[in-house]
C-alpha cells in the first residue's frame, strides 16, 4: 500500500500518541499498584513489576529522542563509505553489536560467538578492553541460538532460540528471559542468507524500533520482514520480498529493508531496497567493498548512522551516507 504525506503524518502523530499512552498507562498502574498492595505480601512481586515497568520508561524515552534526532534526514542511504576494521578476536562467524538507545552504555560492546552451539554473551566496556579480550561481564543464556542475528535493544538481548521459531527477550539488568515471541509460519533451519550457518532468522534495529528478518519454506522461499513491538511483546505487521537464499545478508535502515547480494567476494552491492512506509521497491546499486572477502554478520547501528560487519573473525564498520531532503 502506498500512503501519502498527510496519511504519514498522520501515522507519525499516531506514534507518538501511542507512546503517551503507553507512558500514562504505566504510570497509572503504578499509582493503583501502589494504592492496592499490602507493606508485606507481595512485596518481592511489585519490585519485579517496578523494575520492568521502569525498564519500558527507560525504552519510550530514548525510543523517543532517537526519532525525533533522526525524523528530519531518516532518508535512502546514498553510500557506503571506507570500511575501519576494529578488531580481530572472534570465531569465524559470529555477532558483535551495540545498544543503540545507550541504556547499556553507549560504548559497551556486546559478542556472541559462532552461530550454534553456544550460550555465552560477553561484555567489554569499551572497543579498548574488546581488543585486549578484557570482559567485564559474561551471561549464560537458558537457551543456545541459531545464527548471528541477535541484537541488543535497550537492556535487552533478543535471539533466536536454537531450532525453533521463537524470539528469546533476555533482560540483561536482571538475567531472566522475560518473553518468547513465536514467530509463525517461520521454518527453522530451512531457508536462509547464501552461506548458511542456521541464518534462517535475523534481528535487526533501526529508528522505528526492533525488526526480525526470517525465511520460510513457503511461497518462493522469500524473506520475509516483521515489526516488533517490543513493549506487548508481538509481530504487529510483516513485509513479503525476495528470495532469502540468493541474498547475502540484509538489515534494516530508517524503515527502509536493504538487501546485499552476496557473503563472500571482495565486492558487494546493496541490490534491493523496500520502503516500509510507501511500499515501494528498487535497486540502489550501492557498491563497497570487503577486504576480508566474506562476511556473516550485518547489522545497522542507528545511534552511529553505520554499518556494522562481522567478517572472518573480524569487527569492521562502514559509515553511512544518507540522500538530503
Amino acid at each position: 500500500m502506498i500512503y501519502s504525506k498527510s496519511q504519514l503524518q498522520g501515522y507519525k502523530m499516531f506514534r507518538y500518541l501511542l507512546l503517551f499512552c503507553l507512558q500514562l498507562g504505566l504510570l497509572l498502574g503504578d499509582v493503583l499498584g501502589n494504592a492496592s498492595i499490602k507493606p508485606r505480601a507481595k512485596r518481592a512481586s511489585y519490585h519485579h513489576s517496578h523494575s520492568s515497568k521502569h525498564l519500558l520508561y527507560e525504552i519510550i524515552d530514548e525510543q523517543h529522542d532517537l526519532d525525533k534526532t533522526k525524523e528530519n534526514h531518516c532518508t535512502n542511504i546514498k553510500s557506503v563509505g571506507k570500511p575501519v576494521t576494529h578488531n580481530a578476536r572472534q570465531q569465524y562467524q559470529g555477532a558483535w553489536m551495540k545498544d543503540p538507545l545507550g541504556i547499556m552504555g553507549t560504548d559497551t560492546i556486546f559478542v556472541m560467538k559462532s552461530y550454534h552451539l553456544q550460550n555465552v554473551v560477553e561484555e567489554f566496556e569499551n572497543m579498548d578492553m574488546f581488543k585486549a579480550g578484557v570482559a567485564r561481564k559474561t551471561y549464560t543464556l537458558p537457551y543456545t541460538w541459531d545464527g548471528t542475528g541477535g541484537v541488543v535493544y535497550g537492556p535487552y538481548l533478543y535471539f533466536n532460540r536454537a531450532n525453533t521459531p521463537y524470539i528469546v527477550k533476555y533482560n540483561l539488568k536482571t538475567e531472566r528471559v522475560e518473553a518468547q515471541i513465536r514467530v509463525s509460519d517461520y521454518t527453522a533451519r530451512k531457508n536462509h542468507y547464501d552461506w548458511g550457518g542456521y541464518s534462517a532468522m535475523d534481528l535487526a534495529v533501526d529508528e522505528q524500533g526492533l525488526w526480525v528478518l526470517w525465511g520460510s519454506t513457503g511461497n518462493s522461499k522469500r524473506l520475509y520482514a516483521s515489526k516488533i513491538d517490543v513493549y506487548n511483546n508481538a509481530i504487529i505487521r510483516t513485509y513479503t520480498l525476495e528470495p532469502m537464499n540468493s541474498m547475502g545478508n540484509a538489515f534494516v535502515a530508517c524503515g527502509v529493508i536493504y538487501c546485499i547480494d552476496s557473503s563472500g567476494g571482495r565486492s558487494i552491492t546493496i541490490n534491493f531496497a523496500y520502503d516500509t512506509k510507501t511500499g515501494k521497491q528498487w535497486n540502489p546499486n550501492i557498491q563497497f567493498t570487503n577486504q576480508y572477502g566474506y562476511n556473516s554478520m550485518v547489522d545497522y547501528n542507528p545511534e552511529k548512522e553505520c554499518c556494522m560487519l562481522g567478517t572472518r573473525g573480524r569487527q569492521v564498520t562502514y559509515p553511512l551516507t544518507f540522500e538530503e531532503h
